[in-house]
């Protein structure tokens, strides 16, 4: 993927000044300090070291004191709950996350996990019928439901309570039920960047304040808050960053037994991040919903484990080994296709009647990284097309889809990720208005994607006065700068004119760089993935550019700096 690289704020702002002056740090740090809107002593502070209770009262929810309140009559009255979430990882967590803190205060809690081909995204009939039949007094929805009006109608009809826990974008008509979303219109609460799961642990922080339950029952749930954070790709940013501080915290004293298999086997080893959340454990979890069940994901992360753990990860290691085999088919087959279609055009939009539904969003994902614009990949079941889009930039994919309700049977997800469905018939009329829609974006927007750096950062000034072969005061405190992830990015910086002193390619996709520059005396070593093209651009004696970011790599109990290249370029390019 080609870039144009774009310089972030200037250094010489006085609210950079000022953190300088207050604080006694660098301008760098300064500049990324405020770049979060952190401007004086007690923001960082509160930055660097947040406490469990600075997160948002639950009951600024304006529907909060009806959900209790609802949660509480089926709890006391033992009446019959039961728990509806997502396949994914953000449901299958808010699920466990319920029972795991519920399951010894009702006197009947269940829960239920769509099948993703026989039901597909959000809340079914299958479901509802199911509810029905087993005569559920109290029926909560996790990470879906705020577009399923008719449905939960069904359910009311029969007498069903429901609460929906949700972080979608509703639709113009609201469900009859008591409603937890961030983003229905008019809603209070200051922050709508939560997961689904999130929505649901507001719900379970305001019962236990109401009941004056202890909450350490609820905190040692953190760590399945954090992985959905992780995994559904919100913002981490506010109350999110610090519950993704404290279950990472969680993980690293005393990882969950299968959170701490999956780990090993994906092969992450040192201090765990969240980006090991997002590629060491979230894709297995993601991989039972997608071949096998999401009963298995929710049954694996339960306590205690209620069936044998090692058969489970078995399990779902095997699916995840599935899931690769097929991602990798279909994303070379969906390649292919696209190689077919003008190179002029402003979406991705295909399908083949073969594909995998569990894998087509994986597939939308890898098929932007060589053709960045907005995708959407599709497969056929009995003359129906469902499966997920994917988007660039500041492009509003949910959006999108609105403008084409008329075309779909049903979507549902957000700015960045939905899934959706319509009839095949309709699919060329689709394909042409979602072109026409990001034609008009890219009039606007720059084809190539942008990216943004904080600073040019020569080697020589990652280390100051101290050895390279040390792990320097600038990496320790970007270090501090953890949790990263949407609205909290690791910090990209720009050195020029750098050399490739050895250079080698890892499996065909990935350089691996010994890397040297004027006026520094030491080698670093560097790794780029998925830059095998880009090797000659970094052949012996060839001066280049870097758009790179700063870790510290541990092997052989050895710690070393390590810089994570973004993109090469030809020296002053």
């Amino acid at each position: 993927m080609e870039y144009t690289w774009e310089k972030g704020r200037e250094m010489s702002n006085p609210s950079i000044d000022l953190l300088v002056e207050e604080i006694k740090i660098s301008p760098i740090i300064a500049k990324l300090l405020v770049d979060r809107g952190i401007h004086s002593f007690h923001k960082a502070q509160q930055f660097f070291r947040p406490q469990l209770n600075q997160v948002n009262d639950p009951f600024l929810f304006q529907d909060m004191n009806a959900a209790v309140e609802v949660l509480n009559q089926a709890l006391s009255g033992k009446k019959r709950i039961r728990l509806y979430g997502d396949y994914d990882v953000d449901g299958t967590t808010a699920v466990a996350i319920f029972m795991n803190v519920l399951f010894d205060k009702a006197g009947s809690l269940d829960y239920y996990i769509p099948d993703r081909y026989r039901e597909g995204y959000g809340l079914s009939p299958q479901g509802v019928q199911a509810a029905i039949d087993d005569q559920v007094d109290l029926f909560i929805t996790l990470d879906c439901g705020i577009r399923s009006v008719e449905l939960i109608q069904q359910l009311r009809d029969h007498h069903i309570q429901v609460i929906v826990c949700d972080h979608h974008e509703p639709g113009a008509e609201m469900p009859n039920a008591i409603l937890l979303d961030p983003k229905i219109p008019g809603e209070s609460y200051p922050f709508n960047g939560l997961s689904g799961a999130g929505v649901g642990m507001k719900l379970l922080e305001a019962l236990h304040y109401t009941n004056r339950w202890p909450l350490e029952a609820l905190q040692a749930q953190l760590d399945l808050l954090a992985l959905s954070i992780a995994a559904d790709i919100v913002p981490v940013t506010d109350e999110n960053r610090i519950y993704a501080y404290y279950g990472l915290q969680q993980i690293n004293a005393a990882p969950r037994p299968a959170f701490y298999k999956m780990l090993t086997a994906a092969k992450r080893t040192g201090e765990v991040k969240l980006s090991d959340l997002v590629f060491g454990i979230a894709p297995r979890i993601n991989a039972a919903g997608r071949i096998r069940s999401g009963r298995t994901a929710v049954a694996c992360m339960l306590h205690p484990v209620q069936e044998d753990l090692d058969q489970l990860i078995q399990a779902i290691e095997a699916d995840n080994q599935t899931r690769k085999g097929l991602d990798q088919q279909i994303t070379h087959e969906a390649l292919a296709l696209l190689d077919k279609e003008p190179s002029t055009r402003s979406a991705n939009v295909l399908y083949a009647p073969g594909w995998h539904k569990g894998v087509v969003g994986i597939v939308a994902s890898r098929i932007i990284e060589k053709y960045p614009l907005p995708t959407i990949v599709l497969t056929e079941i009995e003359g129906v097309l469902s499966g997920s889009a994917r988007t660039i930039g500041d492009f509003d994919i949910h959006h999108a889809l609105t403008q084409c309700a008329h075309l779909l049977h049903q979507f549902g997800g957000h700015q960045h990720a939905a899934g959706l469905s319509l009839p095949v018939e309709n699919f060329q009329a689709f394909k042409q208005k979602m072109e026409e829609l990001a034609a008009v974006y890219f009039q606007t927007h720059p084809r190539q994607p942008v990216l943004t750096y904080e600073a040019e950062l020569p080697f020589q000034e990652i280390f100051g006065n101290e050895s390279w072969h040390s792990i320097p005061k600038l990496l320790r405190i970007l270090n501090q700068f953890e949790p990263f992830g949407p609205g909290n990015a690791k910090p990209l910086f720009v050195a020029r004119g750098i050399y490739a002193k050895q250079m080698t390619v890892l499996k065909e996709d990935h350089l691996r760089l010994h890397l040297v520059a004027p006026n520094f005396e030491g080698v670093l070593n560097g790794i780029a993935f998925k830059a095998a093209e880009k090797a000659d651009l970094v052949a012996e004696g060839l001066a280049f550019d870097i758009a790179y970011t700063l870790e510290i790599n541990e092997f052989n109990h050895q710690r070393s700096v390590q810089l994570v290249i973004r993109d090469i370029q030809p020296a002053g390019a």
